[in-house]
């Protein structure tokens, strides 16, 4: 044949000719490809050199036979692809099966994308007898080509492999020191020299499994995998990510090499293997425990071995790893370390008052007041972090012991309504020491995500409860009590992965058309895109018999967390639901879920229902920009069909001045057409109407800006006062520090420009709104009533002062929609890593600390380009001499 081969065939081979004769079968059944074969006989004693030679005489594609004497398999396959012609090169071991397609396939997806130097296809088990035992799809599981993807997957096959000659080349091949593992040694060479790999997503070939594969050898497999990763991990570079996936593989290499071990019968090597996983595991001890359980039962199932929970959790080997972990465990050092370590992180954060760094507990405690649901733990919580640095004076184990008991407490807040939170509040109580209530707990939450990982967990709180020192004549405490069952505990179905606002990914995605200006190390000038999102259809649902609920708002936050709308045959309305997290619109796996049927019976109602319930309506932000405009737009299409007076109105929206304004005085709805929703969180209705969201959460629509212009137009004409929206310190969610010192800086700088310091404690919404649309720059610390931002005028700038930690882009949405003009200025978050985790729920709630000079020398940068006209004639002005007093 004159044409040069497109693919060379490498198959090595010893003493194979029981298999032979159906792997060379399976590659004559190749169309659709010019090759060639390239057969290396590795020292064979039998006839299998011979068979070759006959079953391929009448195969239109070369043959080319190597002999050697036994080097082994990777010099082998080295002597067959440095003898090849092709550009491309598969390998497939004499014992394995090509199914048809396989090289056509990898050749046009090679040859199609000259990025990729090498390509995989999945793989089908077979027995000894060639019967599948299970197929293989690791690009489903994420495996891939990255040397992340390629250390924490190591997914490879040599039979399901083609690659370019030229890649084989810049890596030098198969390491011929290798007898086992050279597979994975040659993809994390690969990986790590930046040559990029791809799936070919579909099973092409068949891996035979026998006692004289490679598979069958389990010690010396094990230990050369473990060498082999050791080697490779140590060419990462010291970056803490690069570092941080080395010990992350030297623990999961170690853990599946134990499982692999177990499996192959070999209970002393998987003894040994999983006790030192443990100690090099970067997890805490509970999420090892679970993970190694559910490591071998997801890899029983990919290899098809035998497998069920029983078989590993009553195995002796099993037992006695469980109780080497407790035995470590029980032990109070470990609860120790972690005190110390908490006191070393919290004194270097808070440092010495003369550095001028902020100390923090006395100012914390200035937060605490009634308002708080949660001031007593939060008082706890500062009371034990003064006793971790001395004052006064307690044991470590003491102090072990008492942060467990805070952990409980917030446990007990936080299981009705984050699984997230829940998770980490039980890890960290866990790496204390392993309660049994909390492993139950921790199982309870993993069962539907991880079900073998749970029950191994729950055997081992068992274990942990026979296991705990007794101590004489001293009475055990009653251990505390299991948290009441989760909203989400009665879902079916994974859990939502999204991270709703505090996904920074997301975040950027959405911002990525939006063009930034630099005005200094801190601020920027944010240009929106000039093409705006269109308004959703809006329209009014009928519902006969229809259903409506919230999650029961009596949670810290007094928030409402989830949204249900069912209509009257108990099917609920996907469109009309709503629950947190709520995704950005850039979120890749938005959440499915919807929030589950309430435990309680409705309350039945008679008549017309209007049910205008939205999330975190309590809140001032999202009463304004979610709420009342869907209200308003639903209550105008209303009245253009009928009569409004027989109509019931039930909301979430709570019963203050502002939300009783907005209701009474410019819906013009009585008193006694509305329902608390907080009082009567479940209804059904003769006739429920249920409006569509006005627009996307937490963003107004082009709608909802217009509504609230003809409903409540400012009255006063735009003047170009420079407004400061007071936030003030005293409020428990996200108080703002440094507001008095950050005016009086600008003050030493801008000594002629005048500041009103608005407070909005105690004005209306009318109010409010005729402050805001008279002026030309409003500065506003996040979380200030940022929703008030829908009276300004066209063309007014704002200048929003936030926080690193917590920065949604909230404020772009309105600032497109009304055609304003933004600068942020962010602010360093200081909030020690102790204060996150234990005083404050999230990043949404820690304080914003201003840095007096950025914030200044932003709002300089900020002022309008024209000066303000003189308002001594108006009747006076607020100047910032006028700043309420800070405590």
């Amino acid at each position: 044949m004159g044409t040069r081969p497109e693919v060379s065939v490498v198959i090595p081979f010893r003493n194979a000719s029981a298999w032979l004769p159906q792997t060379l079968a399976s590659l004559q059944s190749q169309s659709g490809v010019e090759g060639e074969l390239i057969a290396v006989d590795d020292g064979s004693s039998d006839a299998s050199a011979a068979l070759v030679q006959r079953l391929w005489s009448h195969h239109p594609w070369p043959l080319r036979l190597l002999r050697l004497d036994g080097v082994g398999v990777s010099r082998a396959r080295n002597q067959g692809w440095h003898a090849s012609q092709a550009p491309l090169v598969a390998f497939l071991d004499a014992d394995d099966l090509m199914l048809p397609g396989r090289l056509a396939d990898q050749r046009a997806l090679l040859m199609a994308e000259q990025q990729w130097s090498h390509c995989l296809c999945g793989w089908v088990r077979l027995d000894a007898a060639g019967r599948p035992l299970v197929e293989v799809r690791p690009w489903l599981e994420g495996a891939g080509f990255s040397p992340a993807e390629a250390f924490r997957h190591k997914a490879v096959l040599p039979s399901a492999w083609m690659l370019r000659r030229q890649a084989l080349e810049a890596v030098g091949g198969f390491d011929p020191a290798l007898a086992h593992a050279e597979d994975v040694d040659l993809l994390l060479r690969l990986a790590l020299a930046g040559q990029r790999g791809t799936w070919l997503r579909r099973i092409g070939c068949g891996y035979r499994v026998h006692a004289g594969s490679a598979s069958g050898h389990v010690q010396s497999q094990a230990h050369s995998l473990l060498w082999v990763v050791d080697r490779q991990l140590r060419r990462l570079p010291t970056t803490p990510a690069a570092q941080a996936l080395a010990r992350e593989q030297r623990y999961t290499t170690r853990a599946w090499a134990g499982w692999k071990a177990w499996t192959g019968g070999d209970r002393p090597l998987a003894q040994e293997l999983w006790s030192t996983s443990l100690g090099m595991s970067p997890l805490s001890p509970a999420r090892t425990w679970l993970h190694l359980a559910e490591n071998a039962g997801r890899s029983s199932r990919r290899e098809g071995v035998t497998f069920t929970p029983e078989l590993l959790l009553h195995d002796p080997v099993w037992r006695g790893l469980e109780s080497k972990l407790l035995l470590r465990w029980l032990r109070p050092e470990p609860g120790e370390r972690l005190v110390r370590r908490l006191r070393a992180d919290l004194l270097k954060e808070l440092g010495e008052p003369a550095d001028g760094s902020p100390w923090w507990p006395p100012r914390l405690r200035t937060q605490l007041n009634g308002e708080d649901p949660l001031r007593d733990l939060r008082a706890q919580v500062l009371s034990w972090s003064a006793r971790l640095i001395g004052e006064p004076e307690s044991s470590d184990s003491e102090l072990a012991q008492d942060l467990a008991g805070l952990l409980r407490q917030w446990l007990a807040v936080v299981w009705p309504e984050d699984r997230r939170a829940s998770q980490r509040i039980l890890e960290e109580s866990l790496a204390i020491a392993p309660q049994p209530q909390a492993l139950r707990a921790l199982a309870r939450l993993e069962r539907h995500d991880h079900p073998l990982g749970a029950r191994a967990l729950e055997q081992l709180a068992a274990a942990a409860e026979l296991a705990a020192p007794s101590r004489p004549n001293a009475q055990k405490p009653p251990p505390p009590a299991m948290p009441a069952a989760a909203f989400w505990e009665r879902e079916q179905g994974p859990p939502d992965r999204c991270l709703g606002p505090h996904c920074s990914a997301c975040a950027e995605r959405l911002l990525q058309d939006w063009r930034q200006e630099p005005l200094g190390p801190t601020s920027q000038r944010w240009y929106p895109p000039s093409q705006r999102q269109a308004d959703p259809p809006f329209g009014v649902h009928r519902l006969s018999g229809g259903r409506c609920w919230i999650r029961s708002p009596a949670n810290p936050w007094q928030l409402t967390h989830g949204l249900g709308v069912a209509n009257g045959s108990g099917e609920r309305m996907a469109a009309l639901c709503r629950r947190y997290p709520q995704p950005w619109p850039t979120c890749p796996e938005p959440p499915q879920s919807l929030e589950p049927w309430p435990v309680d019976p409705p309350l039945q109602l008679r008549g017309r229902v209007l049910a205008v319930a939205d999330l975190s309506a309590e809140n001032h932000y999202h009463w304004l920009v979610d709420a009342v405009p869907r209200l308003g737009r639903a209550l105008e299409q209303l009245a253009d069909q009928g009569s409004l007076h027989d109509l019931t109105v039930w909301h979430n929206g709570g019963s203050g001045p502002v939300v009783r304004e907005c209701l009474v005085d410019l819906l013009g709805l009585r008193p006694e057409q509305l329902i608390d929703a907080h009082h009567h969180r479940h209804i059904q209705a003769e006739e429920l109407l249920v409006p569509d969201f006005a627009g996307r959460f937490a963003v107004p629509a082009a709608a909802s800006v217009a509504w609230w212009q003809r409903t409540l137009q400012p009255v006063a004409p735009q003047d170009g006062r420079v407004l400061w929206w007071w936030r003030g310190s005293g409020g428990w969610r996200r108080p703002v520090w440094g507001e008095a010192e950050a005016l009086a800086r600008f003050q030493e700088l801008m000594p002629e420009q005048e500041v009103e310091v608005v407070d909005p404690a105690g004005m209306s919404l009318r109010q409010q709104a005729e402050r805001i649309g008279s002026a030309a720059l409003v500065v506003l610390p996040h979380g200030a009533g940022l929703a008030n931002l829908l009276f300004a005028r066209k063309g007014c700038r704002v200048l929003e002062l936030c926080s690193r930690r917590y920065c949604p882009p909230y404020s772009h949405g309105l600032v497109q929609q009304l055609q304003l003009d933004l600068i942020r200025c962010e602010q360093e978050t200081l909030t020690p890593k102790l204060y996150q985790g234990l005083f404050y729920e999230g990043p949404s709630l820690e304080p914003l600390r201003l840095d007096p000079g950025p914030v200044a020398e932003a709002m300089r940068q900020s002022l309008p380009h024209h000066h303000p006209p003189d308002r001594q004639s108006q009747g006076g002005t607020n100047t910032i001499q006028e700043i309420p007093k800070i405590v």
